[in-house]
């Protein structure tokens, strides 16, 4: 054999992911030994992630629903950890430590789709949402129209898509019994 051969990469250890993305300025993604820098949004992703939380927040006000944002770890798998956009537990939140920043139980996850994340939202990461039980419903926001498609879990554990199109569409999240007018997500404030 000629050539040179390529030394490996030494992959982290989960604890030694957890050390450092707890210190970073820009948190990444754990992917069985490797990190995977969070990709910055555009303003269009934070105006309709915030949309989103504000909405959700008030109609889950007063019921046993909480909603946390990007700054939120899960565990999705003992060697994968992902940063979903905005997530909804019912119930106590379960963490993996008492540093309390990764939990394992999230019942809704909504992900605002962009350009360089989208296949990835639809492919891989559903696919590591999907491993937890808690999990039962996935929103998939765009950004360049309103359009919201909806993963729904079913009692027999298939997965039902439903899209839902335009500002006078409304999607119904049937796991938190709530709906989200798609007019209110894509809300903008005028100048």
């Amino acid at each position: 054999m000629s050539g040179m051969s390529a030394s490996p990469i030494p992959k982290l250890s989960v604890e030694e992911y957890l050390a450092l993305d707890r210190v970073a300025e820009r948190r990444s993604e754990y992917h069985d030994g490797e990190m995977f820098p969070v990709v910055v949004a555009s303003w269009e992703h934070g105006r309709i992630a915030a949309n989103t939380t504000r909405r959700l927040c008030e109609r889950l006000d007063g019921r046993p629903c909480q909603v946390a944002t990007a700054t939120t770890r899960v565990r999705v798998s003992a060697t994968n950890f992902v940063y979903p956009d905005i997530l909804v537990v019912c119930g106590r939140p379960i963490f993996t430590d008492n540093q309390r920043e990764t939990i394992t139980n999230p019942k809704v996850i909504v992900e605002i789709l962009s350009p360089s994340t989208t296949d990835y939202d639809y492919g891989g990461k559903f696919a590591l949402y999907r491993g937890l039980p808690s999990f039962e419903e996935y929103l998939l926001i765009a950004q360049d129209e309103p359009r919201i498609e909806v993963f729904r879990k079913t009692p027999d554990s298939r997965w039902i898509l439903s899209s839902y199109v335009g500002l006078d569409a409304t999607v119904p999240v049937e796991t938190l019994e709530i709906d989200l007018p798609l007019a209110e997500i894509y809300f903008e404030a005028a100048p």
